[in-house]
């Protein structure tokens, strides 16, 4: 890998890891400096401190301190669905540094609030929100982990799954938990959001969840240079799912970044 290369940073979803990213990798070769990080809680990354607030901010300052190279140096963001939301707060805390964002169904959920309190999008999602915190209150982080994994699946795919990634996902459960609340408290302003004058490349599936393709759809409208491109047939969990149509999409809008001059 040349150390002329643009460093690309790729932060995954909530209940994944950084190994979430290993085909994209694969798939771009040495054309890019590829940095895939762990986030709190998730694959080889302790949790989040019990004082820390559950902010994206936090989440964002963690993945900006641990970047291997340098200080002043821009980069390209990737992000899915949490990850993406954590890209867009990093794109806020350093407007200058970051060259781009391409995002598949970033859950910011907080953009949900400013469209109406009769939001359906938004009532769903803080239903599925109270089911798994309920699931933990009772102590049952399987049915908590089973509910998350089936509403972003798009159906019950638990007994699909051997008893090691049920200890895997149940464990992140509490993580996840507090992604809910950080997700929901981000609940930035069009003047915010207008500070993100990088190119944004948002990718949203047709097949799904209605939550995450109405947050796409209000980013879409509401970031000042921004793209989004419908998947067909593809749902939430694509990036993991159906990653090679997924990957040709992200490695093409890297392409075409590098080919834009910055601001």
């Amino acid at each position: 890998m040349s150390d002329t290369c643009t460093p690309v940073v790729c932060l995954h979803s909530s209940a994944a890891s950084g190994r979430q990213w290993r085909r994209l990798v694969a798939d771009g070769g040495d054309a890019f400096h590829w940095h895939t990080p762990d986030l709190y809680g998730h694959g080889g990354r302790p949790d989040w401190l019990e004082l820390m607030p559950s902010q994206l901010s936090v989440e964002a300052n963690g993945v900006l301190a641990d970047l291997p190279f340098a200080a002043d140096q821009g980069f390209h963001l990737v992000g899915h669905s949490y990850g993406g939301a954590v890209a867009l707060q990093i794109a806020l805390h350093q407007p200058r540094r970051v060259l781009s964002l391409t995002l598949y169904e970033p859950v910011a959920f907080g953009v949900l609030p400013a469209l109406g309190p009769d939001e359906p999008e938004w009532k769903e999602i803080r239903e599925v929100a109270a089911m798994l915190g309920a699931a933990l209150d009772r102590g049952n982080d399987f049915s908590a982990a089973r509910g998350f994994c089936a509403y972003w699946q798009g159906r019950d795919v638990w007994r699909e799954m051997d008893f090691a990634q049920h200890m895997r996902l149940s464990e992140a459960m509490p993580t996840v938990r507090r992604h809910f609340d950080a997700l929901f408290a981000a609940q930035w302003s069009d003047s915010l959001l207008d500070l993100l004058r990088m190119p944004v490349q948002l990718i949203c599936g047709t097949a799904t969840r209605a939550s995450a393709r109405r947050v796409a759809q209000s980013l879409s409208v509401r970031l000042p240079l921004v793209k989004l491109q419908m998947l067909e047939g593809a749902g939430h969990m694509a990036p993991i799912g159906d990653a090679a149509r997924v990957n040709a999409l992200i490695l093409e809008s890297l392409e075409a970044m590098q080919r834009v001059p910055a601001v």
